[in-house]
């Protein structure tokens, strides 16, 4: 029998899963994910090695076709608002609060963030 190999992309989406099948009704921590795919930009590439070197980042698909994603909490604000300042117009990019998608998460939930970079 072969032995299961837990890397940390394995747990990111078990932890996305289980977030779906049980939601809960309070969050343990605010977190926004960013997630966008290709773009023929000068800026796409650096967007995604700033997702690349979040612990939580996931790659789904190839070519055209793909989706990067990177999960950031209150403690990786200046991460996270590096990243959105290079995807926030694109038409691929989503902004998920707590894993969900929410209206106007780019105008409402995620200046919330924001208050974090003046601590």
């Amino acid at each position: 029998m072969s032995e299961w190999k837990n890397s940390g992309q394995d747990e990111a989406k078990e932890a996305k899963l289980d977030t779906i099948l049980h939601p809960s009704t309070t969050a343990k921590e605010f977190k926004i994910t960013i997630e966008f795919g290709y773009k023929a930009s000068a800026s796409y590439k650096k967007a995604v090695d700033i997702a690349q070197r979040h612990p939580s980042y996931t790659k789904e698909g190839e070519g055209e076709w793909v989706r990067h994603s990177a999960t950031f909490s209150t403690d990786d604000v200046e991460e996270l608002f590096e990243l959105f300042n290079l995807v926030h117009e694109w038409d691929t990019t989503e902004v998920l609060v707590n894993h969900k998608k929410i209206p106007y998460g780019h105008q409402l939930w995620l200046p919330l963030m924001w208050f974090n970079r003046i601590k």
